[in-house]
């Protein structure tokens, strides 16, 4: 409910849209329907729409995994990479979004260890909501306050 809440407050500011809908979608593949291989898949398009936010281009990236599709292992491991690569960008460029990639990283070291270990381990959400919050709270700004754009935002911008 709180993740479709950040997506109603995309709605509202008219930015982070797509991202917060394919997230939503990833989490009903995640958390009610068990549908594990499509909702990393749905992640690993959030992060391709995270590194289009960070002004990269993300076709490489669908080339990629649409290879690896759906062999459970490899999407992780494209996940993860595209998670490091994300994170390692953003803070070059001193982007917001890398906190927002750091507590998702976070959530997904949880997440490894649930699985891994077979135990519950709570902090999941303790990283993953706040990771969310922040993104539609901070996500198009970075360190200077100065709202950063991918091209396509540009454009529309540029147009009104």
């Amino acid at each position: 409910m709180s993740i479709f809440l950040c997506f109603l407050y995309t709605l509202y500011r008219k930015e982070g849209i797509v991202v917060l809908w394919v997230v939503l979608l990833a989490d009903y593949c995640l958390l009610i329907n068990d549908y594990y291989e499509m909702g990393i898949f749905l992640f690993i398009v959030v992060q391709c729409l995270y590194h289009e936010i960070l002004g990269s281009h993300y076709k490489f990236y669908i080339f990629l995994f649409l290879l690896l599709y759906p062999q459970m292992p490899m999407l992780v491991l494209c996940y993860i990479l595209m998670s490091f690569t994300n994170l390692i960008v953003a803070y070059q460029i001193k982007h917001s979004l890398f906190i927002t990639i750091v507590l998702l990283g976070l959530c997904d070291i949880c997440v490894a260890i649930q699985y891994i270990f077979s135990i519950h381990v709570p902090l999941i959400w303790l990283f993953y909501l706040p990771s969310q919050v922040y993104f539609v709270k901070k996500g198009f700004i970075n360190e200077d306050g100065a709202i950063v754009m991918g091209d396509s935002q540009k454009e529309r911008s540029s147009v009104k």
